[in-house]
């Protein structure tokens, strides 16, 4: 298995982001957020479609990761290796009480440590699909940027999203290169929870292409990997679900019942930990930060009590390390930054990677123009990114100096 992790980044297309090294769940976000960012802001039009497979794990087809590593160029005896580990299981249910076992044809294990990596092989044959039909010219990705960056496809494992221009013959090539893939790896797709969403074109061509694909329709802003994708995250309502969740683990008896000590592990774990994934990709509005510090104190100091509590330390104070005499509890504008720093040390390390070549191809004409330059054809999360850079001093995000 470790070796197998250590070859996959160098045959695995760069659209796909999961159980890689480099590679995250946040990367697809990224480049799907820039690409309706830019479609919008360019004025250009796109169609792009959500993938739903039924039970992935459970249905591929064993014959077809064989397949995909001999066209990968594993070895032979590689590939028998990997035979033996699946074709070697034997599952054991209980009918009427006595254990019965048999050995299973088809599916990847879920649980074990070679089913993800497998599974990504079985997921790249879809983008061998892509690549061909655009070589037959029967399919047009949508190009991003001044360099011309072409995406086409988005995975996290099964969370598949496709882009196209909104013609008839790409819809078509879709469904017919979703249909042979399904045939080919086993993984059925359900297309009734697929969804397909447009950019720059009227509702009745969205309603067409949803039928020619018989799937659902998909509105902006849309759900991504847990992320809402296309929305305005300077607005405060576009963080209300953020802070309902939070509102909703704070029940008024865990207040009365928990000590202080307990109530300072709560913050740290839960309310701290709640927003993280968010905080690790947009800016927050400084409302919203202050939004949150109150529950947090309000929590500290008295939450479910009728009476109110006074705030005997100031929250600055609070929110100092341990070994300064504070609480360890995270600030949370300064912990936003923070993660949102993290993006200029990824891109050094990552500048081959494709979220990373999208940004490229955006803002490399501005790469030597002063950080805090805002443009209307940015993105809200690039100009947040730059003010925070210059806010923390860290000079020119294309400064590899820096």
């Amino acid at each position: 298995m470790a070796r197998l992790k250590k070859i996959l980044p160098s045959v695995i297309n760069l659209n796909q982001s999961a159980f890689l090294e480099g590679r995250g769940l946040l990367d697809s976000i990224l480049v799907a957020n820039e690409m309706i960012d830019f479609l919008k802001k360019e004025n250009m039009s796109g169609v792009f479609v959500k993938v739903d497979y039924e039970k992935a794990y459970d249905s591929v087809d064993w014959e077809f990761p064989y397949y995909m590593m001999g066209r990968l160029g594993f070895n032979g005896r590689w590939i028998r290796w990997i035979r033996a580990c699946l074709e070697s299981a034997t599952v054991s249910v209980l009918v009427n009480g006595s254990p019965t076992e048999f050995r299973p044809k088809r599916g990847l294990r879920q649980g074990d440590p070679l089913a993800p990596f497998l599974f990504i092989i079985v997921a790249e044959g879809l983008s061998g699909l892509l690549r061909e039909a655009k070589k037959a010219n029967v399919f047009n990705g949508v190009k991003v940027g001044y360099e011309r960056v072409s995406v086409d496809l988005l995975q996290f494992a099964d969370d598949t999203i496709l882009f196209c221009k909104p013609t008839y013959q790409n819809v078509l090539t879709v469904k017919a290169i979703l249909r042979c893939f399904e045939l080919v790896s086993g993984l059925r797709i359900n297309f009734h929870k697929s969804a397909v969403g447009v950019v720059g074109i009227s509702n009745l061509d969205m309603i067409f292409f949803s039928k020619c694909l018989n799937c659902r329709q998909m509105a902006l802003p849309f759900k991504y990997l847990g992320v809402t994708i296309g929305g305005n995250p300077r607005r405060v309502v576009f963080w209300n679900p953020i802070i309902d969740k939070i509102k909703s683990r704070l029940s008024s008896w865990k207040g009365r019942m928990l000590s202080v000590a307990g109530r300072i592990c709560l913050i740290k774990s839960v309310i701290t930990a709640l927003p993280q994934f968010y905080f690790s990709f947009f800016k927050a509005p400084k409302a919203v930060c202050n939004q949150i510090g109150k529950i947090q104190a309000k929590f500290l100091w008295g939450w479910g009590s009728d009476d109110r509590k006074i705030a005997w330390v100031k929250w600055s104070k609070v929110c100092c390390p341990v070994e300064a005499g504070g609480l360890g509890i995270k600030d949370i504008e300064c912990f936003n930054d923070a993660l949102l720093a993290k993006w200029k040390w990824r891109y050094r390390l990552m500048e081959k990677g494709l979220w990373a070549k999208v940004l490229n191809a955006r803002y490399g004409n501005w790469r030597n123009l002063d950080v805090t330059l805002t443009h209307r054809r940015q993105s809200a999360w690039w100009q947040d990114l730059c003010r925070i850079f210059d806010k923390v001093e860290l000079g020119n995000w294309f400064d590899r100096r820096s």
